[in-house]
C-alpha cells in the first residue's frame, strides 16, 4: 500500500504543471481543440461544396455580363467606323494623294466630323483616317506614323469581317489604348485608307470594375493569351500565366494551381473583339467566406465556453494579476518612470520575467547615466578642440599677413589666403554636425596647412595622401587638425630648419579600422618623454596639469569615447629625425546626422 502511494506521489510530481505555457497548452487543447476539430471537418464538408457552386455561378454571371458589355461597346464602334461614301471625305483623300492640304474647306469639315464622333462614346480617345503615305488625320490634327508596320499589324490581326483590334499600345499622347481598324472604301482613293478608333484602357477598366474578394481581379486577354487589360498595368502586353495551349480558348474554368497558390477562374468569350474576359479569385478567400461554418462554430463555441469558464476562473486568478501588474509597471517604465520595481511571487515564467525586468531597469539607469556623462565629456572635448582652433593670435597673425599682402599688391595670394581662412572656419563649424565626411576633414586640414605655410614663410613642405576609397566615410570632426598643429609647432618649427609634413589615410587591411598617420621630420621627442606621453594617452598615468599634452589628449579621449578603448592616438618618434602620430578610428559608411 505504501509503495503504491509512493508511486502515485512520484508520478504526480513528475506530471505536475509548473509553467504557464504548459498549463495553457494542455487546458485549451483538451477543452477546445477536439470539439473544434470535429466541428471544422463536419462544417467544411457540408458547406464548402455549396459555396463553390454559388461562387461559380456568380463569377460566370459577372464575366458573361462583361463580355456582353465589350461586344456592345465595340459593335457600336464598328458601326461608327462603317461609313457610306462621303463626298467631303473623298475630296480629302484626293488632297492627301496630291499632298495638298491648302483647301481648308474639306480639311476643316472632316476634322469637325472626327471631333464630333470623338465625343459619341465614353473612353473614345481618338478617331482618325490613316493614309498609305503614313499621314494620320484625327480629331487631334495631322501627324505621321509607320504605315508599313501599321498595315502589317492590321493584316495579322484582321477578323473575317474585315476589322482588326490592335494593341494595347501607347498613342502619341503616351496613353495606353487599343485601336479598332476598318478599311474605308472609296473610288477616289488610289491606295488603301483606314478608319481607326483608339479606346483608352480606362474604358476597359470601367467595364471590368468588379471586386472579387480582397485580392481577386478581372483581366482581358486576346486569342494568344496576351493580356489586353489588367488592373496591374505592368502585366499589360504579357502572356497570362493562366493561358494554356491545350485548352480550347486558352483558359480553363474552375480551380487551377500556379506557383503554390490556388485560384478559381471564370471566363467569357467576346466574339466581337476575339478577347476572353477572365475573373480570378483566390481559393483561400473563397474558403474564408464560408459563413455557414461560422454559425455552426459559434454554436459549438457557446457549449465549449461553459467548460472553459471553469478553467478561466483558476487561470485568471493565477495569471491575470501578475501579468496585469507587469503590464502597468512596463507602461510606467515606457513613460520614463524608471523608479518602478516588481515584487515577484512564485517560481514560474512571470516571476522570472519580473526578476529580469528589475535587472533591465537597473541596467537602463546605469547606461543612461553613463551615456549622459559620455555625451557631456564629448561635447566638452569638442568645444575645447574648436576653441583651441579659434585662437586670437592665430586669427590676428593671419589677418595681419593678409593686410601685408594687400599692401604689397599681392592680391591674388591674399585672395587665396582669405578663401582658405573662410573655408577653415566653415569646416570647423560644419553646421553644428559632430560627424562629417573624411573628405571634409581632409579639406579642413589642407586649408590649415596652407595658411600656416604662408604664415611661417614656407619653412616646410606638406603632402596629403588619403586613399580615395575612404573619403566618403564619416568620422568625428576636428580630429586631424590638432595632430597637424603638433607636427608644426613641436616638430618642424622646433628643428629650426626646412622640414616636411606628410598626412596619410587608409583602411587597414583585413579590418574596418581607418588609420591616419601625421608624420614630420622635425626635432623628434626624447625617449623618456615619448614613453610618458604614450602612458598618458593609454590612461596609465594621471596629470596634475590639465593643459599638458592638451591637443593629443583631446583627440585621443574623443576617439576612445566614440569607438572604444582599442582606438585613439599613439606616438612614434626618433630624436632629431621626426615624429609620427598614428590615429586609429572606426569610420561609418552613412551619415548619422541624417
Amino acid at each position: 500500500m505504501l509503495s503504491f502511494e509512493r508511486f502515485w506521489s512520484k508520478l504526480a510530481k513528475k506530471t505536475e504543471i509548473h509553467t504557464i505555457r504548459t498549463k495553457l497548452i494542455l487546458s485549451f487543447l483538451v477543452i477546445a481543440l477536439i470539439p473544434l476539430g470535429i466541428m471544422a471537418v463536419f462544417s467544411y464538408q457540408t458547406y464548402y461544396g455549396s459555396l463553390t457552386a454559388s461562387v461559380t455561378e456568380y463569377a460566370h454571371e459577372v464575366v458573361t455580363g462583361m463580355g456582353r458589355d465589350l461586344d456592345d461597346y465595340f459593335s457600336d464602334l464598328e458601326m461608327l467606323l462603317t461609313r457610306e461614301q462621303d463626298f467631303y471625305m473623298d475630296q480629302l483623300i484626293k488632297l492627301v494623294d496630291g499632298n495638298d492640304f491648302n483647301n481648308r474647306k474639306y480639311v476643316f469639315r472632316i476634322w469637325e466630323d472626327l471631333n464630333n464622333l470623338h465625343t459619341v462614346k465614353p473612353g473614345l480617345e481618338e478617331i482618325s483616317l490613316v493614309f498609305s503615305n503614313g499621314q494620320r488625320f484625327s480629331n487631334y490634327g495631322l501627324y505621321s506614323l509607320d504605315f508599313a508596320a501599321f498595315r502589317q499589324e492590321f493584316q495579322a490581326s484582321m477578323e473575317e469581317r474585315g476589322i482588326a483590334i490592335l494593341g494595347p499600345h501607347p498613342n502619341f499622347l503616351n496613353r495606353n489604348v487599343v485601336t479598332m481598324v476598318k478599311p474605308y472604301s472609296s473610288p477616289a482613293a488610289e491606295n488603301a485608307v483606314f478608319m481607326t478608333a483608339d479606346i483608352n484602357l480606362d474604358r476597359l477598366a470601367n467595364i471590368t470594375d468588379v471586386k472579387l474578394g480582397t485580392r481577386g481581379y478581372v483581366f482581358v486577354a486576346d486569342r494568344a493569351g496576351r493580356i489586353v487589360y489588367h488592373p496591374d498595368a505592368d502585366r499589360i502586353g504579357m502572356t497570362s500565366r493562366f493561358f494554356r495551349h491545350d485548352v480550347p480558348g486558352g483558359f480553363a474554368d474552375g480551380f487551377t494551381d500556379y506557383e503554390h497558390e490556388r485560384f478559381f477562374l471564370a471566363t467569357a468569350f467576346s466574339p466581337v473583339t476575339g478577347w476572353t474576359v477572365v475573373s480570378v479569385a483566390y481559393a483561400d478567400e473563397i474558403g474564408a467566406q464560408v459563413a455557414p461554418i461560422q454559425r455552426i462554430t459559434f454554436a459549438v463555441i457557446a457549449l465549449i465556453l461553459a467548460g472553459v469558464i471553469l478553467l478561466a476562473v483558476y487561470l485568471s486568478h493565477a495569471l491575470s494579476r501578475p501579468i496585469k501588474e507587469l503590464q502597468n509597471l512596463t507602461k510606467r517604465a515606457a513613460n520614463h518612470d524608471l523608479s518602478v520595481q516588481i515584487v515577484p511571487q512564485g517560481n514560474d515564467e512571470i516571476a522570472m520575467l519580473g526578476h529580469s525586468f528589475n535587472k533591465m531597469i537597473a541596467r537602463i539607469q546605469e547606461l543612461m547615466e553613463e551615456n549622459v556623462r559620455e555625451q557631456k565629456m564629448l561635447r566638452k572635448l569638442e568645444m575645447e578642440s574648436l576653441d583651441n582652433q579659434i585662437k586670437p593670435h592665430f586669427i590676428y597673425n593671419t589677418l595681419d599677413l593678409i593686410i601685408g599682402q594687400l599692401e604689397s599688391n599681392q592680391n591674388e595670394q591674399a585672395s587665396s589666403l582669405i578663401e582658405a581662412l573662410g573655408n577653415f572656419f566653415r569646416l570647423s563649424l560644419s553646421k553644428g554636425r559632430e560627424i562629417v565626411p573624411i573628405a571634409s576633414e581632409v579639406e579642413h586640414v589642407r586649408n590649415y596647412l596652407f595658411i600656416q605655410q604662408l604664415r611661417h614663410g614656407e619653412e616646410y613642405q606638406y603632402e596629403v595622401a588619403v586613399d580615395s576609397d575612404i573619403l566618403d566615410k564619416y568620422i568625428p570632426r576636428l580630429l586631424l587638425q590638432p595632430l597637424v598643429e603638433n607636427a608644426i609647432y613641436h616638430g618642424i618649427l622646433q628643428a629650426n630648419r626646412q622640414g616636411r609634413i606628410e598626412i596619410l589615410g587608409y583602411q587597414e587591411s583585413g579590418s574596418e579600422d581607418i588609420i591616419f598617420e601625421i608624420r614630420d621630420d622635425g626635432a623628434g621627442i626624447e625617449p623618456d618623454q615619448l614613453r610618458d606621453i604614450n602612458e598618458v594617452l593609454r590612461g596609465l598615468r594621471s596629470l596634475e596639469n590639465e593643459k599638458e599634452y592638451f591637443g593629443l589628449r583631446n583627440v585621443n579621449k574623443r576617439a576612445k569615447l566614440m569607438f572604444g578603448e582599442d582606438y585613439g592616438v599613439v606616438l612614434r618618434s626618433k630624436l632629431g629625425r621626426g615624429t609620427t602620430a598614428v590615429l586609429r578610428i572606426k569610420a561609418a559608411w552613412e551619415d548619422p546626422n541624417v
